[in-house]
């Protein structure tokens, strides 16, 4: 999950626990779930890296990045709580923007999805109007034009698995060889001695459209003692680290691999960035292999993170926390931070974006970059936007974009 909402969010699923016809503490499956093994062999582990340490305090947290613009109005709103907005380009010529979005489309009681978090998908002609999916009819998929979200229905929602059947969100996608991969993160509930547990992970899944998904058979990434030292519900923070959580996926074509940086509990620290490999079979959890994580973060306080690669330069972008209210309310305490890495685990912070009024917070930043306006570079940097009124939900989606060229000028500043 991401968001404002570390405890408020939890404390929310704890509420959804006490829902009517909520099964997730006696679905089946219970205890840990077995590592997917495929016909292909386990690759050989990699060298971990040690780290340098990275460049990060809070003067450079607070230097304000300048020269990029900001679209005039939200992309997507009117819904109830939507976030985390992934884009990604792939190669219908009719439709050929992509988006996932998760999180409540309303509020509505009636609605059987509402309490849980699920994920919901658009198509665009260009990413500032978006179609969004309502589902089938007849074997056709119907698509929403007037940003009604009522209509509007997940192509990935909660299983029947006691570490799935709660919230899937996070979406990170990635589109190769014509087909799409997502990581997301995955909570369920599990009951042991008497007592219920959040277990939180990473999952996989695949899909040749972009609406129906074929989920990976277990966690992709899912901390070795989830099982054991896990979060009690009802409980502030875990008891040591663990809790994987909100993906970013890369596909390397240099290296012919895939990358994975996500977040993690990390006493000490609010959440911290993780990263893991597969140098296999992507739908495989026995493939991937944690790099950094446990207590050598590559970035500490850093959530929600979303890296990107442009030329030979990583970058990383994060909702931080630490600003306190100094802006102008609680939806400000975290602003979108950006990061630059050389080798995609020694970072060095270089700065906030402040795309809105101070009215609105801007967190769970999602990038997409686009190469296709006559050969120059842009990032697009997706942001959610709450505001004092309706916090902690999302009611609004909105980008900022900024030229690769500025971004290599920001080293230097």
């Amino acid at each position: 999950m991401k968001g404002n909402r570390s405890l408020i969010k939890w404390c929310a699923l704890l509420c959804a626990l006490l829902l009517p016809g909520l099964t997730a503490c006696s679905a089946p499956g219970h205890g840990m779930p077995e590592v997917t093994r495929g016909s292909t062999s386990t690759p050989e582990p990699e060298a971990v890296p040690e780290l340098k340490g990275a460049v990060d305090n809070a003067r450079l947290r607070n230097k304000t990045v300048k020269n990029y613009t900001v679209h005039a109005s939200p992309v997507l709103e009117n819904f109830y709580n939507l976030y985390n907005m992934e884009v990604e380009r792939c190669d219908d010529p009719e439709y050929p923007y992509r988006m996932w979005i998760f999180g409540e489309s309303t509020g509505d009681r009636a609605n059987p999805d509402t309490g849980y978090d699920s994920i919901f998908h658009g198509r665009g002609r260009d990413i500032d109007h978006w179609e969004m999916w309502c589902g089938e009819q007849n074997g056709i998929d119907i698509w929403d034009t007037t940003m009604d979200p009522a209509l509007w229905q997940p192509v990935l929602r909660r299983a029947d698995k006691n570490y799935d059947s709660v919230h899937n969100g996070d979406p990170s996608v990635v589109y190769k060889d014509g087909r799409f991969y997502m990581a997301f993160s995955s909570v369920g509930f599990d009951e042991r001695d008497g007592r219920t547990y959040i277990i939180n992970n990473i999952m996989g899944a695949v899909s040749d459209d972009g609406i129906h998904w074929t989920k990976s058979e277990a966690p992709l990434l899912i901390w070795d003692r989830e099982y054991i030292e896990g979060w009690e519900a009802g409980t502030p923070c875990p008891p040591s680290t663990g809790g994987y959580h909100r993906p970013s996926l890369m596909w390397d074509n240099a290296e012919n691999k895939w990358k994975l940086w996500f977040d993690y509990y990390l006493p000490g620290t609010f959440l911290s960035m993780g990263y893991a490999v597969n140098n296999g079979d992507f739908m495989q959890s026995s493939h991937w292999q944690v790099i950094h994580a446990e207590e050598t973060p590559q970035l500490k306080d850093w959530p929600n993170p979303e890296v990107c690669r442009i030329g030979d330069k990583y970058y990383a972008f994060s909702d931080a926390p630490g600003y306190g209210v100094s802006r102008g309310g609680a939806q400000n305490d975290r602003q979108l931070v950006i990061a630059v890495s050389d080798n995609g685990w020694d970072w060095r912070v270089l700065g906030r974006f402040l795309p809105e009024s101070k009215e609105w917070g801007t967190h769970l930043p999602q990038t997409f970059i686009d190469t296709a306006q006559g050969g120059e570079t842009k990032l697009y940097l997706f942001y959610s936007m709450t505001d004092q009124e309706n916090l902690p939900r999302y009611v609004k989606a909105n980008y900022l974009v900024i030229d690769a060229a500025e971004l290599l000028k920001l080293e230097g500043e």
